[in-house]
């Protein structure tokens, strides 16, 4: 398929669909005779991974070395376990984070409120 009709597919733009491929982050596509990529079904898999993988928080550097397992599935592979471990673990890092941030703009809220009525 064409980059046009990829980057529609997987709700993305032509530009990111070519900077993924400029950092190896998909497959590099064949050129058809007319000189144009002609992207397999496989890529569509790939970047519909990519946007899962940036929704729960990774970053393409960490998402770069897990594209391979998409073709070629490890169960119980070690370096997958471990990503989705640390991710985990930032992830609750982040939730802390928040909960104290929650507290404090409570506390300030109060505050503003008791001025108000003082």
């Amino acid at each position: 398929m064409k980059a046009s009709e990829l980057a529609t597919k997987a709700n993305l733009g032509k530009d990111t669909l070519r900077y993924y491929e400029k950092i190896g982050l998909i497959s590099a596509p064949p050129r058809g005779i007319n000189g144009y990529r002609d992207y397999p079904a496989s890529c569509l898999d790939e970047l519909k991974f990519i946007k899962m993988a940036q929704s729960v928080g990774f970053t393409l550097s960490e998402i770069k070395p897990a594209i391979a397992f998409l073709s070629n599935p490890q169960p119980g592979c070690p370096m997958l376990t471990q990503a989705i471990s640390k991710q985990i673990e930032r992830i609750n890092e982040k939730i802390v984070e928040l909960e104290i941030s929650k507290v404090t703009l409570h506390r300030w809220l109060e505050k503003l409120q008791q001025q108000q009525q003082g």
